[in-house]
């Protein structure tokens, strides 16, 4: 019935405004939209009140004659007050303006996307956004459009990865999403691709060699960052170095699990004199990255604490790894204090850290960043898991799980090894407060 509304508007426009739109206009129709809604308090005098403003415009304009831009900046103009009234207002326009050939009709189909309206049911709203983007991708003048209108390819590009690697195959556009990261990306769309690289490759449906494509692809789209001056040197470069890094990394590469685990390096570490992981060996370890700064980190701590409880004795170690971050986050007094060129300082307030926080695991400062692209380690907390000859077994398993799913895997590799396991499965009891 809305979309019966604005349809009907659409053919008084037709009827009352036979030129098209200057921005000037819709800039207007903007504002005056805005002021009509803000002055009401329910939501049907809100509608009411933008469906009067747009009558008055219909006759000055005719709505149709909008170009494809000009929707965009209608929306820029409007903002998010106006946002959801504008989506209704505007999708007959754009419905119509998609079925044109060339590069309008690329366009009027990017932003039909863009500003599709709300839908009041969530699964049929989803089910129209897929249709939506599908057209968007499938569009035959669509890269065209995109290689001049750099933040539409961003949007794309971040929209391939919102679908996801397995909605791509349920579409059929997989060789599309190829094609699309064969193109001369902008900056920002270059950065938005491992996004598009992570869900193909978490995805259950895209085959493993057309994952692999999608990181190579992906991988050159990085690589030829480095050729532009502005990555030359620099935190710029860093961040493009350590795209670099997670791609050709065993995690991307698809050949952790299973191996000997990635080197970590310990600056320092508690309750030991271990150097690096091969002075674990012969025994089970589970990794567990984090930072003083992450609160979901120190969320999981009491299930941390009673797992260690667990294996007290046992041939496990849990280990809380981390790395020199230039300041220290003191939960206990809310405070952070700068340690920036003092590492000993850093690793001083640890201690104390660890004691307020009752860790009764070893905690390590690896050389490595903590954020390791050989692990995967995009978010943290991360947990992965290795077995008695150092080899990674399970990695980025759930840490917010119950305990006990971790001890299920924990006692399966003691057993595996011959090692000594405790007897009973431990308690199904999720500790976090």
């Amino acid at each position: 019935m809305k979309n019966l509304y604005y349809l009907s508007l659409l053919l008084l426009c037709v009827a009352c405004g036979p030129k098209a739109p200057t921005n000037e206009q819709l800039k207007d129709l903007c504002r005056n939209a805005a002021f009509a809604v803000a002055d009401q308090q329910e939501e049907a005098g809100k509608n009411k009140a933008f469906q009067e403003a747009v009558e008055k415009s219909a006759k000055e304009f005719d709505i149709n004659k909008i170009t494809a831009e000009q929707v965009h900046f209608v929306f820029q103009e409007g903002s998010i007050p106006l946002n959801g009234y504008l989506r209704n207002w505007l999708a007959p326009v754009l419905d119509e303006k998609a079925k044109q050939e060339g590069k309008e009709g690329a366009a009027a189909t990017f932003y039909r996307w863009k500003y599709l309206p709300l839908a009041d049911d969530y699964n049929e709203g989803k089910r129209l956004e897929k249709a939506a983007f599908k057209a968007v991708v499938l569009h035959p003048m669509m890269k065209d459009f995109l290689l001049e209108n750099g933040e539409a390819m961003t949007d794309v590009i971040n929209g391939l990865a919102q679908v996801r690697g397995d909605g791509w195959m349920e579409l059929g556009i997989l060789e599309n999403v190829k094609s699309l990261l064969d193109l001369t990306l902008p900056e920002e769309a270059v950065f938005a691709s491992m996004g598009v690289f992570n869900t193909a490759f978490t995805a259950e449906n895209v085959p493993a060699v057309e994952k692999d494509g999608i990181r190579q692809k992906v991988l050159k789209q990085y690589t030829t960052l480095l050729d532009n001056e502005r990555y030359a040197k620099g935190k710029r470069r860093e961040r493009v170095q350590e795209g670099i890094d997670y791609l050709q990394g065993p995690y991307a590469m698809g050949t952790l699990v299973g191996n000997k685990a990635p080197e970590l390096d310990f600056i320092w570490i508690s309750n030991g004199k271990e150097k690096s992981l091969d002075d674990f060996k012969g025994k089970i370890v589970l990794l567990d990255f984090w930072a003083t700064k992450c609160a979901p980190c120190l969320g999981i701590f009491p299930n941390m604490r009673e797992l260690k409880k667990r294996y007290a004795g046992y041939p496990v170690e849990i280990v809380g790894v981390t790395s020199i971050m230039g300041y220290h986050v003191d939960s206990k007094n809310h405070r952070t204090v700068p340690t920036d060129g003092k590492p000993e300082l850093e690793i001083e307030l640890m201690q104390g850290f660890m004691k307020d926080m009752g860790m009764n695991w070893q905690v390590a400062f690896a050389k490595q960043n903590v954020m390791n692209m050989d692990y995967g380690v995009t978010a943290i907390p991360h947990i992965a898991v290795l077995d008695a000859n150092g080899n990674v077994r399970y990695n980025n398993i759930d840490p917010f799980t119950a305990p006990y799913h971790k001890a299920e895997i924990v006692d399966a590799l003691l057993k595996e090894a011959g090692l000594r396991c405790p007897a009973e499965p431990m308690e199904k009891v999720d500790y976090k407060e």
